[in-house]
């Protein structure tokens, strides 16, 4: 097995910002937090960790990301309904949401969806930190959960698609839980435990450990890369999904 020598983060966007779950590459121990911000949380994981995290990164001009399509085709009905649409670069400044629907209109013939709307914020913030720093946008990789947990069911002999269940219903909970339960153990009973209500959802935290389990893979070289070859937006970042 290949030995891991860098701290890995699961990242998930949360109501207070951004939680992450870190694993010290000494230790293995994992420790969770809540940053207000994408820089703070990078400041607290300095290169060369490695941050995975559930947020699309990379931004096409013409509303066609092939990693979204094959994320939707691995993942089949109704999981597939979790891949949305990722908004065009074009409208991350947009001052409201007719005018990111406008300017997505414009682009690709489609209105925004309100989902991706209400992360737009989120998408600029990490996308900034992404354009400024090739060293942090060499190490900060898109994963999505769902991909993460089909995959995780995969190598216990599951078929291959994504859960049935949703992630906010009672058992759909329980059986992400359960996946994750024999990884991390203890680290995500206390996590679960011990997060703040009014910042951190119960799936935050079962996709940030997701991510994070991803990250793992990417460490190791074990990650499946959406699409297997990925093309670069107009700001040279990928635009590739890996779990």
């Amino acid at each position: 097995m290949t030995e891991i020598t860098t701290d890995l983060l699961g990242v998930d966007g949360c109501k207070g910002g951004w939680y992450a779950a870190r694993q010290d590459a000494r230790t293995g121990a994992i420790e969770t937090r809540v940053c207000a911000t994408f820089g703070e949380l990078l400041d607290w994981a300095r290169a060369p960790a490695i941050v995975a995290v559930d947020m699309p990164i990379g931004l096409s001009s013409t509303g066609h990301r092939a990693c979204d399509a094959e994320a939707r085709k691995r993942l089949k009905w109704p999981r597939s309904a979790s891949v949305f649409q990722t908004p065009v670069r074009q409208a991350l400044d947009a001052r409201d949401y007719a005018q990111a629907c406008a300017r997505n209109r414009e682009a690709t013939g489609k209105a925004m969806s309100q989902q991706a709307f209400n992360i737009l914020p989120k998408i600029a913030e990490i996308d900034a930190a992404l354009r400024v720093s090739r060293r942090d946008a060499s190490r900060v990789f898109e994963v999505h959960p769902e991909l993460a947990f089909m995959q995780l069911r995969i190598e216990r002999g599951g078929g291959p698609a994504g859960l049935e269940a949703g992630k906010t219903s009672g058992a759909g909970h329980a059986q992400r839980k359960t996946l994750l339960a024999p990884v991390f153990g203890a680290a995500l009973e206390a996590a679960l435990d011990g997060r703040v209500v009014r910042h951190v959802q119960k799936d935050d935290v079962l996709d940030a450990f997701a991510v994070l389990w991803s990250a793992r893979r990417i460490a190791t070289g074990r990650a499946l890369t959406l699409p297997a070859e990925p093309p670069r937006d107009s700001e040279n970042l990928p635009m590739a999904i890996r779990y």
